[in-house]
């Protein structure tokens, strides 16, 4: 399919358009198939699209206004935009709400609530259909770009910091990550839990689901791996305790019953990042490195190369930005989460 035919609104009508859907956005951002077609104002930024797209690239929205019809961008060409026009890790962020459980609501607390996985409210798209997309789009510029970065995407995320949270521990160094291990997001968990009073035993098993589970293969150590004294490959579990949903002595009474549970757990690892934590940089890190500890992970980067201690220096401070900058991007900019 192409976009031919496609024009950009006046500037009134595009703030009609955002008012008219909610859109909560101040300028709209509309596909054109020339040049001529290009314009720039407070509310509207066009893109220059002359490729012709597969098929299911666009979402009707109906009959607009005149002989208008609006059509939206497919999850799917979304993400393959936000590769092409923003940074890895915006791009990856992206990918992460497209194929979450959560959507944005401002009357639930803290301004997220659970998708109920129904036709009408199901997740937007899946990593499979994303793949597929980029497969049938040969024309496509950044497609790449979104190939190679689909892969850091991780379904089934529950909100947006716990979205950001997973970046910031498992994506590789290169991008700003702490590199923890292969990383899940709300994967279940079976413990055997039971009680013993002297005459019975009742045992029951329960179901658990933390928000991130870590796995990783142990690189610090491994003389205690070939004697049998560690694991090969070890597990950590994290939940995220927000303010706006785990306050009350209710909420806190079966926070601390869901931490013992998973206590029990062998040879698994288990921590919990507040919104304190994960709002303040410096704190965040401490806990990551008692994670990468906990998971006998070496630090990253790792330097393949000999170096001066001016060349590692600046190398170290580079790689420490790019964290910085990634923390900045997914976690410190959305605070109210």
């Amino acid at each position: 399919m192409s976009i031919a035919g496609a024009c950009a609104l006046l500037d009134q009508e595009a703030r009609d358009f955002i008012d008219r859907y909610d859109l909560g956005i101040q300028t709209l951002d509309l596909l054109v198939p020339s040049r001529a077609d290009r314009r720039q104002s407070k509310h509207v930024k066009t893109h220059l699209c002359t490729n012709e797209l597969p098929a299911g690239s666009f979402i009707s929205l109906g009959h607009w206004m005149g002989g208008l019809d609006a059509y939206v961008c497919a999850p799917e060409l979304a993400f393959v935009q936000a590769a092409h026009d923003g940074s890895a890790a915006e791009a990856i962020y992206a990918g992460y709400a497209m194929t979450s459980d959560y959507r944005l609501d401002n009357l639930a607390p803290g301004g997220v609530t659970s998708r109920d996985g129904g036709m009408r409210d199901g997740r937007l798209t899946t990593k499979e259909l994303i793949a597929a997309y980029i497969e049938a789009s040969p024309k496509v510029r950044g497609l790449a770009k979104a190939k190679a970065l689909l892969a850091y995407v991780i379904e089934g995320s529950r909100s947006p910091r716990e979205s950001g949270l997973c970046m910031f521990m498992s994506l590789p160094a290169r991008y700003g990550g702490y590199a923890l291990g292969k990383a899940e997001l709300n994967k279940k968990a079976f413990i055997r839990d039971g009680l013993n009073d002297g005459r019975e035993r009742k045992l029951r098993v329960l179901e658990r689901t933390p928000d991130i589970t870590l796995t990783a293969k142990a690189e610090v150590g491994l003389d205690k791996v070939r004697a049998g004294l560690l694991p090969e490959v070890l597990t950590a579990l994290v939940d995220y305790d927000s303010d706006a949903i785990h306050d009350g002595s209710e909420k806190i009474h079966k926070d601390a019953e869901r931490r013992n549970e998973l206590q029990m757990l062998n040879g698994v690892a288990y921590f919990t990042v507040t919104t304190d934590q994960a709002s303040d940089y410096e704190k965040l890190v401490r806990l990551c490195e008692r994670i990468r500890r906990k998971l006998h992970r070496n630090k990253r980067p790792i330097f393949n190369k000999s170096m001066t201690e001016e060349q590692r220096y600046f190398a170290l401070k580079r790689a420490e930005t790019k964290r910085f900058k990634l923390w900045q991007t997914v976690i410190e900019a959305h605070r109210h989460w």
